[in-house]
């Protein structure tokens, strides 16, 4: 008892402290402690620009609306991860992991990789084979993406500094089981494996048991982190890929009503509804945290956010036929505003903070289930269970 006490108290001198700190610089409190990001190109805030063969954007005409230029962000301003820690009341940019030298973790860390995947195999050609007592500082240099296997193990590491900073693992588990946490995964699992041909797994693997073969990798992965404390995750389904303007042009013979390469839309779809279906499984499972479900193939439709735009199936900076990435030095469009696409895949900053908002507050009974983030914070959790790092084996 005496512990629990003590714990509790030092945990509020922490908020006490770091709340002054906002209030003393005249910024916003958040309205909660820390902020955790796990996800690929779409949340991706930098973290690649640690790689050596990785793909990076961080040169023009990426960042031209962002407010220190090429960041490493996909897009001409901010993204989705960003306009949520925005709206969660977070003044400054949540830092990237990187290669681990980042000191702001209080705040919380992305550990976001443009190119990774739920798979470990997704983004290369060959099975990537390591242990996870191996030290990480081997993989990043060898030009190999941050997995989610890899931005776990990374957590792992900010969970021990804080809990280090904070003075006891028992006092940084109530810290951070305060926190949001949210999860993009799942994309390149198709986009750069399943769709492609110098992978196997469409031969191996139906449309269904790769879905389900995802879904399986990934609860094992949600349960590492929900053994480093997180309690409010939120996790994102991935969105209408064959609407991607990369992936129209390499599917004209396959378009559907809308535009949009509609097998591989049918082919996510599989994986959207198997994760919500975890989503109720893990919230059954552990009564004391809370997964919910971000429905972002349907906020991600022309009658929901793409309304207010003019280009829905174009790019607005200059890239190659059938390519992703922005031509180096081009001159994007000057009406960004309009286009829902930057490139040949991902959003300009007007379409994420039209799907960050729908994430954060949604809009339509189907936006968010069960709940939308600004109603995760809300929620009060039992607090009570155990934390046990060495419990968090990836």
């Amino acid at each position: 008892m005496e512990s629990v006490l003590k714990a509790s108290w030092v945990l509020s001198v922490v908020l006490l402290v770091s709340n002054w700190k906002h209030w003393t610089h005249g910024k916003r409190v958040p309205q909660v402690p820390c902020y955790f990001v796990f996800g690929d190109s779409l949340f991706d805030n930098g973290n690649n620009n640690y790689l050596s063969t990785a793909p990076k954007v961080n040169y023009l005409p990426y960042g031209i609306d962002f407010d220190t230029g090429a960041s490493g962000r996909c897009s001409n301003g901010l993204n989705i991860a960003d306009t949520i820690a925005e709206q969660l009341g977070f003044d400054s940019y949540i830092t990237d992991f990187g290669v681990g030298g980042c000191t702001n973790y209080l705040d919380g860390v992305n550990y976001g990789s443009n190119g990774a995947g739920i798979l470990d195999i997704t983004g290369s050609k060959s099975v990537i084979t390591y242990h996870m007592p191996l030290i990480a500082e081997t993989l990043y240099y060898s030009g190999e993406l941050f997995t989610m296997n890899i931005q776990l193990y990374n957590h792992n590491i900010t969970v021990s500094r804080i809990a280090k900073i904070l003075g006891s693992e028992e006092v940084a588990r109530k810290y951070m089981g305060q926190c949001i946490y949210v999860s993009d995964m799942g994309h390149n699992d198709y986009l750069n494996n399943y769709f492609l041909d110098n992978y196997t797994s469409s031969q191996e693997y139906d449309p269904e048991h790769f879905a389900q073969l995802l879904i399986d990798t990934y609860e094992s992965q949600l349960e590492s982190l929900y053994w480093t404390g997180a309690r409010k995750i939120a996790l994102f389904g991935i969105i209408r890929v064959g609407c991607m303007p990369s992936n129209i042009q390499k599917n004209l013979d396959k378009l559907d009503a809308s535009s949009c390469a509609y097998e591989l839309n049918n082919d996510v779809q599989i994986f959207n509804g198997k994760l919500r279906n975890l989503v109720e499984k893990l919230n059954n499972k552990h009564s004391n945290a809370r997964f919910t479900y971000i429905n972002s193939y349907e906020i991600d439709s022309d009658n929901q956010t793409n309304k207010g735009f003019t280009y829905t199936r174009e790019s607005c900076c200059l890239v190659e036929p059938r390519a992703v990435p922005c031509t180096s030095l081009s001159v994007p469009c000057s009406n960004r505003d309009d286009y829902v696409y930057w490139d040949g895949a991902h959003f300009t900053e007007a379409k994420a903070w039209a799907f960050g908002k729908r994430a954060y507050k949604r809009q339509s009974p189907t936006d968010a289930y069960p709940y939308d983030i600004s109603e995760l914070v809300k929620l009060k959790l039992d607090d009570s269970d155990a934390y046990d790092i060495n419990h968090a084996e990836l």
